[in-house]
């Protein structure tokens, strides 16, 4: 139980400051923590508010604009896909990943295009986004695969281990 509080801590402290360290626009480790929290837990209350209660600390520093309603849907809506899911497999954890930044594609785009921020025609705002949420795909297979095949390492280091010590 220790080592899983001690993980998790460090978990919620790297999302934390991986809001506030300057990463490239749209390139955010957020929809991949959503998608890979069944891997860490069964607890479905940490794998559903976890990720969009990351945004609610950190955004009050970082800035509020008019879509974020909508952001705090979409990333809710990538933990109730993790937590939907049947197969914790590589394949799944990037496949939940894909959908939930084709989601928020279309939400968070929808969503800017209604408030008029950019003046352009939904078509117009959607293929304007493109490049933006490109990066949010790349960040999410990136992280999502950062994270999954550290826990494949970690687990294998700790077999490996406790083989040795047992014989």
């Amino acid at each position: 139980m220790l080592e899983f509080l001690k993980s998790s801590a460090l978990i919620i402290l790297c999302l934390i400051l991986s809001r506030f360290i300057g990463l490239p626009s749209n390139f955010t480790p957020i929809i991949a923590v959503a998608s890979f929290l069944p891997f860490m837990t069964s607890n479905r209350y940490i794998q559903l508010l976890l990720p969009v209660g990351i945004l609610i600390i950190t955004d009050p520093f970082l800035g509020f604009h008019s879509s974020m309603p909508v952001v705090y849907f979409c990333i809710f809506i990538s933990s109730v896909l993790a937590v939907l899911s049947k197969s914790l497999t590589f394949k799944n954890l990037i496949m939940r990943g894909v959908i939930s930044v084709f989601f928020w594609h279309i939400f968070v785009n929808f969503s800017v295009w209604l408030s008029g921020g950019l003046g352009f025609s939904l078509l117009k705002t959607y293929m304007m986004a493109i490049p933006f949420d490109f990066q949010l795909l790349l960040s999410t297979v990136f992280f999502s695969s950062l994270f999954y095949f550290s826990r494949e390492l970690f687990i294998n280091f700790y077999n490996r281990s406790n083989l040795n010590s047992k014989g």
